[in-house]
């Protein structure tokens, strides 16, 4: 009776215990509004931020929309979140010699110039017809959170998301730089802005930013080793040509090998004017002659900046540096004959003479070179400019015309080329520029800025040392 006794109590401590168990609470997870969603790296060290301390933060909300590579607008829409200005100032603020790159959580990355952050110097286009527009207002860098009142979709978007926004709902940006899944943001050494022009059935002036984007490494990145085991990062060049050869710019079937199978030639040309030919047969997707804008991680040297070409099927004499310009003779016939090979002495941009700080030369009767003091000494003007992205200016410099005057261009000059200390080149027809009075120079900060009335942005070209006529 006594073991019968002691099992049955035995039983039920057993019970017991089972039940208290069962009702222990499990450790808690750890909940979201604690987790890590953003790193931010600035001047004053590092700052981690969970979703709940983003939002503690000061808060801005803004119209944003998207214009693709293909020109497909996603109409704009009411983005919540905080400006990147705001979050930088939690670690220091922005520095004019830093750029600021953003990380996404699969590792693709875009950089973001101090002039884009502080202020807003981005193409903008109309929402209704995709043209560009000087009309945006004022634009601001977000980093997102919510969209039209909601969080954000965290497959789609992620949680956090770069927008373009303003204070109306009247422009769009390129979709390259709405980046999602945001989760680092670091500051890191400047790299000087260029554009990148494509000619062929279509033109384009690709920025950096563009350019950069298409070498993402789930995108169009292709990378060559060296003989010295350097690593240069690029987009291959039948890529670049594909942008412009038709109308489709960047979707499958962007490269036409029907128009490549019948035959074209393309100039790679140089800010000097060196130009390497290739005929279309010898680049059709050809990933090993690539346009590289990196190597071993880094920019490419002033020689070579901005882009250098590349690759296992290319000779050591078709290696140019410093590459400014792509152009597709689709008619197969090149504009002129390839120039020579340049000598090893020879560099992308000659800086100018002595302490000269411009030098006018070419197809001119007389070669000029002025210091800043002299062309200050000149004839100086003060007027009120349009700039097709930035509107009205107010400025003041040497008419243009003025500085061609005192060198005669010759009779058979027909092109303008403005020449900067980076080696970017801007090319406009002489007479045009001959027609327009409000040209100037500009003299800013120590150098001399192309104030251009009349002509697209990429022609208002900054730190010009060299005017050639051709």
């Amino acid at each position: 009776m006594k073991t019968r006794l002691s099992l049955l109590v035995l039983i039920v401590m057993l019970l017991l215990s089972a039940c208290q168990t069962a009702n222990t609470p499990t450790p808690a997870v750890q909940p979201a509004d604690s987790t890590i969603v953003l790193d931010v790296t600035g001047v004053n060290g590092s700052k981690s931020f969970t979703m709940e301390a983003l939002k503690q933060l000061p808060a801005t909300e803004g119209f944003a929309g998207i214009k693709s590579s293909t020109g497909k607008i996603t109409p704009p829409e009411t983005y919540k979140g905080i400006l990147l200005t705001d979050l930088l100032a939690q670690v220091g603020g922005l520095d004019p010699a830093m750029a600021i790159q953003i990380e996404a959580e699969d590792g693709y990355t875009m950089t973001f110039s101090p002039n884009q952050v502080e202020s807003g110097q981005f193409i903008a286009y109309d929402p209704g017809t995709g043209d560009e527009t000087a009309n945006a207002g004022t634009l601001r860098v977000l980093i997102a959170y919510e969209r039209d009142g909601k969080a954000l979709d965290p497959k789609e978007e992620g949680i956090l998301r770069v927008m373009i926004i303003n204070d109306k709902s009247n422009q769009v940006t390129d979709g390259h730089w709405s980046i999602k899944w945001v989760r680092k943001i670091s500051l890191k050494p400047l790299a000087a802005e260029w554009t990148l022009r494509l000619e062929g059935k279509l033109t384009e002036d690709m920025d950096r930013g563009t350019f950069e984007s298409g070498a993402a490494e789930k995108c169009h990145q292709t990378t060559w080793q060296d003989e010295k085991a350097q690593t240069w990062m690029g987009i291959p060049l039948w890529l670049l040509v594909g942008r412009v050869d038709d109308e489709t710019k960047h979707e499958t079937g962007a490269f036409s090998d029907e128009l490549a199978d019948a035959g074209y030639t393309v100039d790679v040309i140089a800010a000097d004017g060196y130009t390497i030919t290739f005929d279309s047969a010898r680049i059709k997707r050809n990933n090993n002659i690539i346009v590289a804008f990196q190597v071993n991680g880094n920019p490419l040297s002033d020689k070579d900046f901005p882009l250098k070409l590349v690759g296992s099927d290319l000779s050591k004499k078709e290696m140019a540096g410093a590459i400014v310009k792509i152009v597709v003779h689709l008619d197969g016939q090149p504009v002129s004959e390839p120039t020579p090979a340049p000598t090893a002495t020879q560099v992308a941009v000659q800086p100018p003479s002595g302490n000269a700080a411009l030098t006018l030369r070419g197809l001119v009767n007389n070669e000029q070179s002025w210091s800043l003091e002299q062309i200050q000494a000149q004839e100086i003007v003060k007027l009120t400019v349009e700039h097709p992205k930035k509107g009205k200016l107010d400025v003041e410099g040497v008419r243009l015309n003025a500085l061609l005057d005192l060198a005669g261009p010759k009779p058979e000059a027909q092109t303008l080329v403005l020449i900067a200390s980076d080696g970017f080149t801007a090319e406009a027809d002489l007479q045009a520029i001959r027609q327009c009075p409000d040209c100037l120079l500009a003299i800013e900060d120590g150098i001399l800025k192309a104030m251009m009335p009349g002509f697209e942005s990429n022609f208002w070209v900054k730190d010009v040392t060299q005017i050639e006529l051709k």
